[in-house]
């Protein structure tokens, strides 16, 4: 399989007025579609960081990121968080005032999908991570916690890409809800050929990986592969 996202030596320094703090150190690291990642660490160890360089929110202060072969910094970042890479958080982070088909639809009429055909296509986003259509007119805080997660993760899907970052997507949700999107997670990339790549503390979700990098002081390492 190709790499999708390649990281060489990559280092990260938030930077303030009184001090330097150096969050990541020479990551080397690859990811491939089709697979499931786990990055586990201690709170404070990097992980977050690292998820967001790969999100494009940000660009390494040492070393080189790769996406789709491209330098991070010599790609359209904005573009590239709108069509090619989505993240789910924590705590959802679904409009309140959109329904839950409405927010799937959202990243689609971003990119300028007729709502016909956005409305179609969520719904099919929707079916895909088991959610009934009794559920699409409601509002996100009239459903739970693991409907909200599958939700955002419709939407996610929504946006076209195939790159998947998840920042502890089961931190909120009890061990029925958890089991259920771990599933659906290695389903993306086992039958839809997603690249997702997961921070967690959960040892559960890291189980299920098909490889899993441990971070300790901004380092990294592969710990099962």
């Amino acid at each position: 399989m190709s790499k999708i996202i390649e990281a060489e030596k990559v280092g990260y320094i938030y930077q303030s007025k009184y001090q330097k703090t150096k969050a990541l150190t020479e990551v080397s690291c690859s990811f491939e579609q089709g697979r499931v990642y786990a990055i586990t660490g201690k709170s404070g160890s990097g992980k977050s960081t690292f998820l967001s360089l790969l999100a494009g929110l940000d660009v390494p202060t040492e070393g080189n990121l790769y996406i789709d072969g491209k330098d991070i910094r010599e790609i359209d970042r904005d573009s590239y968080r709108m069509n090619r890479a989505s993240v789910i958080y924590q705590a959802f982070h679904l409009f309140p005032l959109l329904t839950v088909l409405e927010n799937v639809m959202f990243p689609m009429q971003l990119q300028h999908v007729s709502k016909k055909e956005a409305k179609e296509r969520a719904q099919e986003f929707l079916g895909k991570v088991g959610l009934p259509d009794s559920l699409y007119g409601k509002m996100p805080n009239m459903i739970s916690g693991g409907e909200q997660q599958r939700v955002a993760i419709a939407r996610a899907m929504a946006s076209g890409g195939q790159i998947l970052l998840a920042d502890e997507p089961t931190g909120n949700l009890d061990s029925q809800n958890e089991k259920v999107i771990v599933d659906l997670l290695c389903k993306l990339a086992h039958e839809e050929n997603y690249a997702v790549i997961v921070v967690t503390h959960n040892e559960k979700v890291a189980e299920a990986a098909d490889v899993v990098y441990g971070m300790l002081d901004g380092a990294l390492e592969v710990v099962c592969e």
